[in-house]
C-alpha cells in the first residue's frame, strides 16, 4: 500500500514537471534544480547578513536600536511649518542628518535577509518533498536524507536565532517560551534552559550567545551540506541562469515591496499605509524583561513551533515536533526493498580503468590495489550498501567487466534506447 502511494506521488510529480517544461523549457525548469536552489538563496543570506553585521550591536540596550537604525524608513526634511521640503524635481528631500534615517536602503537589505531566509526554507521544503514524492530517499540514499533532516532542523534553528537578535518584545516572549519548552525535557531540561541564555537570568552575554548561535549555526550548515553531498557524484549545486535571475527578482521585489521593519507609532504617522499593522507595535517595540506581549506576529516558515506552543501547550508542541522528526528519520528504512541485483565485478576482465567508479552516481564503486604480481594495478570493488542497481557502471565499462547478475547489459541498452525514443 505504501509503495503504491509512493508510485502515485512519483507519477504525479513527473507529470507536474513535464507540464512546467512547456512554460520554462527543460533547461530552465526550476523543479529540476530543487537541490541547488536552497544553496543559491543561502548566498543572499550570507552577503546581506555581513552587511547587517557591520551595524549590529549585541547588547540588551543597543540591539533593538541598532536594528531599528539599520532599517528605519526614511525621515523626510520638513520646514518650520511642518511641510515637506522638495528638491528641484519635486521629490521630498531625505533628512540625512536625522539619526532615525538609518543607512541607505537598510530596510531593503534587511528585507533581502528576511525574504531570502523565507526563500531558503521554501526551497528546502520543495527539495525534501520532491525527493520524497519521487521515492529517492530510501535504501542506499539514507545518508543524504538523514543529513537533509539535520539540515532542515539547523535552518530552522538559525532562522529562529535571527528573530531573537532583533531583541524586540516578540523576541523576549520567544526566549521565555523556549525556556519553558526546554525545561519540559527530563534530566537536562533546566540546564538547557540556562544554557540558552548563558545563566540563570538574561544579560548582555545572552545577546552575544544568540549572535554566536546564529553565525555558528549558519557556518555549520556548510559542514552538513558536505555530508549531504558526500555520496553523490557531481551533484547539481548551481541553478540555470534564468532560474537564478527569477529567484533574485522575487527576493528583490519582496524586499522592496515588504521591507523588514519594526512598526512604531512614528512610522505610522509618516506612512498611514502601515496603520493596518498598528496591533503589532507592542511586539515590535524594544524588549522589557518581565513584560510579555499578548499579540505577536508568527512567521509561517520559522516561528510555527511557537504557534504550536501557544495553541497546543509545551507538551503538545513536543509531541507534534518530536513525532514529525522521528517519522522523517525513519522514512528511508521503510519499507525495505529486495536488493538481489547488485553490481558485480568480473575480476578476470577488469583492467582498473576507473570508468565505472567515475560514472557511478552514488560513489558505490571504489578502486583498490590488486595483489602484487597482477597484470593490472587496480580493480573495481562494489560497496553493496551504496549500490542502487541502476546499471550506469555496466554502460560505463568498455570491457564488460561489471554486470548486474539478473539483468544482461544488452537488456539495459535496449531499455535506454526505448527511453530515448519516447523522450523520457
Amino acid at each position: 500500500m505504501y509503495k503504491k502511494f509512493l508510485q502515485l506521488t512519483k507519477n504525479l510529480t513527473v507529470s507536474l514537471e513535464k507540464g512546467v517544461n512547456f512554460l520554462t523549457t527543460h533547461e530552465h525548469n526550476p523543479l529540476y534544480f530543487h537541490g541547488a536552489l536552497p544553496l543559491y538563496t543561502f548566498w543572499f543570506l550570507i552577503f546581506s547578513g555581513i552587511m547587517l553585521w557591520m551595524y549590529y550591536i549585541p547588547t540588551l540596550e543597543r540591539a533593538w536600536s541598532s536594528v531599528n537604525y539599520i532599517t528605519s524608513l526614511p525621515v523626510f526634511l520638513k520646514d518650520a511649518a511642518g511641510h515637506l521640503v522638495l528638491d528641484k524635481n519635486g521629490a521630498p528631500i531625505v533628512d540625512a542628518v536625522n539619526s532615525a534615517t538609518g543607512i541607505p536602503y537598510g530596510a531593503v537589505v534587511r528585507g533581502i535577509h528576511r525574504w531570502g531566509a523565507a526563500a531558503m526554507m521554501i526551497t528546502t521544503l520543495l527539495h525534501m518533498f520532491r525527493v520524497y514524492f519521487t521515492d529517492r530517499h530510501r535504501s542506499w540514499r539514507w545518508l543524504p536524507w538523514i543529513s537533509g533532516v539535520f539540515l532542515l532542523l539547523f535552518v530552522l534553528f538559525v532562522g529562529i536565532t535571527g528573530y531573537l537578535l532583533v531583541w524586540d518584545a516578540r523576541a523576549y516572549r520567544m526566549v521565555v517560551e523556549t525556556q519553558d519548552w526546554l525545561r519540559a525535557m527530563p534530566l537536562i531540561g533546566n540546564w538547557s534552559a540556562e544554557f540558552l541564555v548563558g545563566g540563570t537570568g538574561i544579560n548582555d552575554y545572552t545577546l552575544t550567545r544568540f549572535f554566536f548561535f546564529h553565525i555558528g549555526g549558519a557556518t555549520l550548515l556548510f559542514v552538513l551540506v558536505w555530508v549531504h553531498f558526500i555520496r553523490l557524484h557531481d551533484p547539481v549545486v548551481t541553478p540555470s541562469r534564468a532560474t537564478n535571475f527569477l529567484t533574485l527578482g522575487f527576493i528583490l521585489v519582496a524586499a522592496g515591496a515588504l521591507p523588514a521593519i519594526n512598526i512604531t507609532e512614528q512610522l505610522i504617522q509618516q506612512f498611514p499605509s502601515l496603520a493596518s499593522d498598528r496591533a503589532y507595535i507592542g511586539s515590535d517595540s524594544p524588549a522589557q524583561i518581565g513584560v510579555l506581549v499578548e499579540t505577536m506576529r508568527y512567521d509561517a516558515w520559522y516561528l510555527f513551533p511557537y504557534y504550536l506552543i501557544n495553541k497546543a501547550g509545551v507538551g503538545g508542541a513536543w509531541a507534534i515536533l518530536g513525532a514529525s522528526t522521528l517519522l522523517l528519520m525513519v522514512a528511508p528504512f521503510y519499507p525495505k526493498d529486495r536488493r538481489d541485483n547488485l553490481a558485480a565485478v568480473i575480476e578476470a576482465k577488469c583492467t582498473g580503468c576507473t570508468f565505472c567508479s567515475l560514472d557511478c552516481p552514488f560513489e558505490a564503486i571504489t578502486m583498490q590495489e590488486r595483489a602484487p604480481g597482477s597484470k593490472f594495478k587496480l580493480i573495481a570493488v562494489v560497496q553493496e550498501a551504496r549500490c542502487s542497481e541502476c546499471g550506469v557502471c555496466v554502460g560505463a565499462c568498455p570491457f564488460q567487466a561489471i554486470e548486474l547478475p539478473n539483468t544482461h547489459s544488452k537488456t539495459i541498452e535496449a531499455e535506454v534506447l526505448d527511453l530515448l525514443k519516447t523522450g523520457a
